[in-house]
């Protein structure tokens, strides 16, 4: 039995699907620990900042550095941990100038600007490597500008279930893929 061309070419395009499944799926599940762990320090960093709001800027000063810590364990075995390092100096840098650039009126201004950030990040990746990435992105935007616009005084704490459980939630998934 000889295999015709368009045989082969169907064959080659399943090989070729098949291995770009695999490196979304391994991708995913590299990045899995990166959510659940962001979801929990969200979670407890909008907590506090709810429960102490004098001191919001004092516990994101701890937050963030234990979770940049945790993320770079976390990446350590990864070939490209370099990357994450330099990804997340350059997401802060750009972070820092637009709030320095915009004068935020408000801590509460500031708390819906980065995790919409965030969520745009979570689109351009999946555009590129994963419609999960596009999933979680839209769904913390959509949930961010839905507290800021709806629930004013309990929007840190609306971040804090809902934002830090769909960093969770999102982590769960992407583990199971």
């Amino acid at each position: 039995m000889s295999l015709s061309q368009q045989d082969a070419a169907a064959a080659l395009r399943e090989i070729e699907d098949a291995q770009a499944r695999s490196v979304t799926l391994r991708d995913y599940q590299r990045a899995a620990p990166h959510f659940l762990i962001w979801g929990i320090l969200w979670a407890v960093g909008y907590g506090l900042s709810d429960a102490f709001p004098p001191q919001a800027n004092a516990i994101w000063a701890v937050i963030v550095p234990i979770g940049l810590v945790a993320g770079l364990f976390v990446a350590r075995r990864s070939p490209s941990r370099w990357r994450y390092g330099a990804a997340v100096l350059a997401i802060l840098a750009f972070l820092g100038a637009s709030i320095t650039v915009m004068a935020p009126i408000s801590g509460r201004q500031v708390a819906a600007f980065i995790p919409l950030f965030v969520a745009l990040m979570y689109v351009l990746r999946g555009i590129w490597g994963g419609t999960r990435y596009i999933v979680a992105g839209v769904i913390i935007a959509g949930l961010t500008l839905t507290g800021f616009v709806f629930l004013g005084g309990h929007f840190l704490l609306w971040m804090a279930v809902v934002g830090g459980g769909a960093l969770v939630l999102a982590g769960v998934w992407l583990r199971q893929a």
